[in-house]
């Protein structure tokens, strides 16, 4: 009796240190506030702070959106793009409430060289996303021509223990031809794999490289 009432003592004490440690922990992280934009027009990609905005990349937001901002921090610099508007940076002031709002009204832009700049952009973006596309694509012909080669170094064991058992035995017999049948088969197969793992690894290279070049 007395070492269940120690035993249930220890339990309930380890239970409060956890609970207490994951108290201080909450009450340790900073507190998230969020910054609400809306634009105009509507639907604007939004980057944020970078000292050097690099639009071809995806951005970090498309209006409207709730930008979260760490307690503490008391400006975010937001930069914008949207296609015939000019590209806009502005540093914003949060209050200190939980979420602060702000409109954003950009300028539109007629200047041929701007227009012809965001065009040159937005395919130079295009690129970028088939080329990371292209890389995660190539996962499937390197998962497949990997499998293809464990298939045949299986095929390779096998056709090399039926050859062995071939050269032990002293006698053509039904034996002799029952692993001569099977050594050709393995040995085909392995042949065959090593193909198709070729054919794959190759494509999967080829897909790798072309994403890697696309993405710069």
């Amino acid at each position: 009796m007395m070492y269940f009432k120690k035993a249930s003592f220890v339990i309930v004490f380890i239970l409060m240190a956890i609970y207490g440690n994951l108290f201080a922990q909450q009450q340790a992280q900073p507190k998230t506030r969020y910054l609400h934009i809306s634009t105009n027009p509507s639907t604007v990609d939004l980057y944020t702070d970078a000292q050097l905005v690099d639009f071809a990349n995806q951005p970090n937001y498309t209006s409207p959106a709730f930008i979260p901002v760490p307690d503490g921090k008391d400006n975010i610099t937001i930069s914008f793009f949207h296609t015939d508007y000019a590209d806009t940076t502005i540093n914003i002031k949060l209050s200190s409430n939980d979420t602060s709002y702000i409109i954003v009204a950009l300028r539109q832009t007629y200047d041929e060289e701007i227009l012809l700049s965001q065009q040159e952009t937005l395919k130079h973006r295009s690129r970028r996303n088939l080329g990371r596309h292209l890389q995660w694509f190539s996962i499937l012909p390197f998962s497949i021509g990997s499998i293809s080669t464990i298939v045949t170094l299986y095929n390779i064991s096998k056709a090399n223990d039926h050859k062995k058992a071939m050269e032990n035995t002293r006698f053509k017999n039904e034996n002799y031809d029952s692993h001569m049948r099977e050594f050709e088969d393995h040995r085909n197969s392995a042949r065959t794999g090593k193909t198709v793992s070729k054919i794959f690894f190759g494509t999967g290279l080829l897909l790798l490289s072309a994403g890697f070049i696309l993405s710069f």
